[in-house]
């Protein structure tokens, strides 16, 4: 489990310096939001519909760490790519090929933490699990935001650093037993006892509109904060407060989903959210979109923790890799069009418009998730 969490903490921290300022720097070279938004869309479509393929050979094979380590190498080489790169085409095509590494690691490492878990406990690991991820990721954001108010293009050498550092770390992962170390159910799968299909494809739903709203309110929060005159450094300060106010939020979201159910925290997530996105459009100075990245770190958290522990708790211990792939492909198939739409509503509305239509969207995945709640109720009426 260590290893697996120190691998989640390399490759969120690989990710950072590309979500704070891919954009900013294609921005720099002269591009449109539309075209920005095109590009970080083709990285999605290929983050996530990979991602069923590499979930369902991961439940057929006897070693699941081999698809990581593959992921992994990929990664590494195409950072190494973008790095080198002299020209938008060699960026672009380093930036999808890091995009689609993603797909052969995020579903298999989800599944391999519920394994790993087993028993009542797997709100709790998915926590500690993403609570690596959050630290990699609030310490890279500092120290992107230092380089960067240097020169944008020193974000690739740390891409680089911590990619190559996650493949060495993915060499030395165990092999993981598909059975729990617990004889009772999990979380999430006693939750999904008796769903419906009908209720499925509304949890998946749920996700993918909420993610298409934060694809498009987080894909332009860097360049809303480079047009109020803040420094890269002080940029990379904001973003990382988000980090840091998950790191913990992670672990207790994950006590949460135990004690109340995944469903519920997924909900107070999205209506959180929403609350953010508004306040994204509205906030003018740095001292108050502080605040609100804190804000916004707690609830990505309640967000993040639950969707994975309900999804992995839903397809058990022998298809826990397929239906980690379709979480996370819900995920991305709102993240696809989520920034596309956002460069197109700020293109002819303005930032301010983007911002608050990803939360009317972001209340809209919430209420989704009510028949969940009645689902609950009438389980626990007395007969």
């Amino acid at each position: 489990m260590l290893a697996l969490s120190i691998l989640a903490g390399l490759v969120w921290a690989s990710m950072a310096p590309l979500y704070l300022f891919f954009g900013v720097y294609l921005r720099s070279l002269g591009l449109t939001y539309g075209t920005i938004g095109l590009i970080t869309t083709t990285g999605a479509v290929l983050s996530s519909f990979p991602q069923i393929a590499f979930g369902a050979i991961a439940d057929r094979v006897s070693s699941r760490k081999g698809i990581i380590q593959f992921a992994m190498l990929i990664r590494t080489a195409s950072s190494l790519m973008s790095l080198l790169s002299k020209d938008l085409i060699g960026l672009s095509v380093g930036y999808v090929a890091m995009s689609f590494s993603l797909s052969g690691f995020m579903p298999i490492a989800q599944s391999m933490v519920a394994d790993i878990s087993g028993g009542e406990r797997l709100g709790r690991s998915m926590g500690r699990y993403r609570l690596f991820g959050s630290a990699g990721w609030a310490i890279s954001c500092v120290l992107t935001g230092y380089l960067a108010s240097w020169s944008l293009t020193d974000i690739f050498p740390i891409v680089f650093a911590a990619s190559a550092m996650a493949f060495m770390v993915s060499l030395m992962l165990p092999d993981v037993s598909r059975r729990g170390e617990g004889g009772s159910p999990q979380t999430g799968a006693r939750e999904g006892r008796g769903m419906t299909p009908f209720l499925t494809m509304a949890f998946l739903l749920s996700i993918t509109l909420s993610c298409l709203s934060m694809g498009s309110a987080t894909s332009f929060l860097t360049i809303s904060l480079a047009q109020l005159g803040i420094e890269p450094f002080f940029l990379g300060i904001v973003i990382a407060t988000g980090g840091l106010f998950e790191v913990p939020s992670m672990y207790i979201s994950g006590l949460l989903c135990d004690r109340i159910g995944s469903f519920a925290v997924l909900s107070i997530g999205e209506v959180g959210l929403a609350t953010v996105y508004w306040l994204y459009g509205t906030v003018t100075n740095i001292t108050t979109y502080v605040l609100v990245q804190g804000l916004r770190g707690i609830l990505y958290a309640v967000f993040t923790v639950s969707g994975m522990a309900a999804s992995s708790g839903l397809g058990g211990r022998r298809r826990g890799s397929l239906y980690a792939g379709l979480y996370n492909l819900s995920y991305y198939l709102g993240s696809v069009p989520g920034p596309y739409m956002g460069g197109l509503v700020s293109d002819y509305l303005g930032l301010s418009a983007m911002f608050t239509l990803s939360s009317a969207i972001s209340i809209a995945s919430a209420v989704l998730l009510i028949p969940f709640g009645l689902v609950s109720t009438n389980r626990h009426k007395p007969k």
